[in-house]
C-alpha cells in the first residue's frame, strides 16, 4: 500500500504539471517518441500515461497519454530532451514501467495484466538494453517475482491467505536483494543501476537486514556523491537507507529529541511531552499529498481529541517540503487544520522520519507520559484499536 501511495502521489503530481510543460521552442528540433503497446487482460479504456524523469528526481512530469482498446495502445510524443528515461503509469493501479527512449525511435511494450512491473520495453537505445539485461537476470534468479508482490499489495488483510501471501512477499524480497546485489557488485554506474539501487536499499529499508544493508552498502562505492537529493533522487535516497544517518527507533525506547515550528514560527522540542501526565499520538503525515490526507482517519483521531484530550496530546508531524509548509500551509482555507498541535521542522522532515520509520503517511507513534515508544502503526493499522490497546480508553 505505501509504494501505491507513493506512486499516486508522484502521478498526481505529474497530471497537475502536464499542460504546463506542453510543447517549447526547443522540442521543435527534437523527433518524437513512439510507444507501441500490445498488451493482455487490460481493460479497455485504460488509461496510459507517459511522464518523463523531471532532472534527477523520481517524480516524472506527465507528457502525453493514450487508451488501451482491444490490447493496444499508441503514445506519441516529443521529447525535451534527446535522451531521457520515461514511465508508462495510470492512476489506480501500482508501479509504473520506467524505460529510456531515444529521440526519433519506437518503443515497444508487451505484458499481462495492469501491474506494469510485468510489462517489457524493447528498442534500440543502449540503456534500455541494459535494463533488460537486469530484468532477465532477475526474472531467471527469482521467477514470477512482481506476481507476487502485485498479490502482495492487492490482498486483503480478511483473506485468508493474507499472511501466507505476505510471507512469500518477505521471502522473494530478500532473495531480490541478494541475487541484486550480487549482481551489480561488477557493474557499471548508470540510470539502470541507480534505479536497481534504490529498489535494494528499499527493500532493505523495509526488512532491516542490517547483514543485506552492509553488503548492499559498498555498491555505493560505484555510485556517484550525491550531496542534493535532485542532482539524483534515486542514489540520494539509496544512501539514506544503506548509510543512514539514525537507525530506526525502537519499541520500548525513549522519544528521540528533533526541533519543530508551528504555523507561528515557534520552536519546539518533542521532549516537551515528557512529564505532563499525557499519553502522546505521534503522527507523521503530508497536508499536500492527497493519498496521505485520504488515508487518514480523521474521524478516530477527532473523537480522541474531543473525548479524550485531557489524557491524550496529539500532534501531527507535517513532512512536508518547505515551501509547501511556509507558503501553502499557512493558509488554513487551502489544505486544512486540525485543532491540535502541527509542527514541522523546515527541512523535509527527512531525518526524523528516519529516525521514526516513517516513509509515507500517515505513520502513527505511541507514546507513554514518561515518552517511552509504546507501539507503532501504519496505514493499514487500525487506529482505534491501536488506540485502546496502547492508551487504555
Amino acid at each position: 500500500m505505501k509504494s501505491i501511495i507513493l506512486l499516486i502521489c508522484f502521478v498526481s503530481a505529474s497530471i497537475s504539471g502536464w499542460a504546463q510543460e506542453s510543447k517549447t521552442s526547443d522540442e521543435k528540433s527534437l523527433a518524437p517518441i513512439v510507444i507501441e503497446g500490445n498488451v493482455e487482460r487490460v481493460p479497455d479504456g485504460t488509461v496510459i500515461w507517459l511522464g518523463a524523469r523531471k532532472g534527477g528526481s523520481m517524480g516524472s512530469g506527465g507528457l502525453a497519454k493514450d487508451s488501451v482498446i482491444n490490447g493496444k495502445f499508441r503514445i506519441k510524443c516529443t521529447p525535451k530532451n534527446a535522451e531521457d528515461d520515461y514511465s508508462l503509469y495510470s492512476v489506480g493501479f501500482g508501479h509504473s514501467l520506467d524505460f529510456f527512449a531515444t529521440s526519433g525511435t519506437t518503443t515497444t511494450v508487451t505484458g499481462v495484466g495492469v501491474d506494469y512491473e510485468n510489462w517489457y520495453a524493447k528498442n534500440d537505445n543502449p540503456l534500455q538494453k541494459e535494463a533488460n539485461e537486469y530484468r532477465a537476470y532477475l526474472d531467471a534468479k527469482v521467477p514470477g517475482y512482481y506476481d507476487i508482490r502485485r498479490r502482495s499489495d492487492w490482498i486483503d488483510r480478511d483473506d485468508d491467505e493474507y499472511y501466507i501471501v505476505r510471507k512469500k512477499r518477505k521471502q522473494a524480497d530478500s532473495l531480490f536483494v541478494e541475487h541484486m546485489t550480487e549482481y551489480m557488485q561488477d557493474k557499471k554506474f548508470s540510470p539502470v543501476f541507480a534505479h536497481y539501487l534504490f529498489q535494494i536499499s528499499r527493500r532493505i529499508l523495509l526488512s532491516k537486514n542490517k547483514v543485506q544493508r552492509k553488503k548492499a552498502a559498498k555498491l555505493l562505492e560505484i555510485a556517484p556523491k550525491v550531496e542534493n537529493r535532485f542532482d539524483d533522487e534515486y542514489v540520494y535516497e539509496a544512501r539514506r537507507d544503506l548509510m543512514p544517518k539514525f537507525e530506526r527507533i525502537r519499541i520500548g525506547e525513549k522519544l528521540h529529541d528533533f526541533v519543530l515550528y508551528d504555523h507561528q514560527d515557534k520552536e519546539h522540542h518533542l521532549t516537551e511531552f515528557n512529564g505532563n501526565g499525557k499519553y502522546l499520538l505521534l503522527e507523521f503525515n503530508s497536508r499536500t499529498c492527497e493519498p496521505c490526507v485520504k488515508h487518514r482517519p480523521i474521524e478516530v483521531l477527532n473523537n480522541l481529541y474531543k473525548n479524550h484530550s485531557d489524557k491524550v496530546d496529539i500532534l501531527m508531524v507535517n513532512c512536508d517540503a518547505p515551501y509547501f509548509w511556509n507558503i501553502e500551509c499557512k493558509d488554513p482555507n487551502k489544505y486544512g487544520r486540525d485543532p491540535w498541535h502541527e509542527w514541522n521542522d523546515k527541512k523535509g522532515a527527512e531525518d526524523i522520519m528516519q529516525r521514526y520509520g516513517s516513509q509515507t503517511g500517515p505513520h502513527y507513534l505511541f507514546i507513554s507520559p514518561d515518552g517511552t515508544i509504546l507501539g507503532r502503526i501504519s496505514d493499514k493499522g487500525n487506529l482505534s484499536d491501536a488506540i485502546k490497546k496502547y492508551f487504555k480508553i
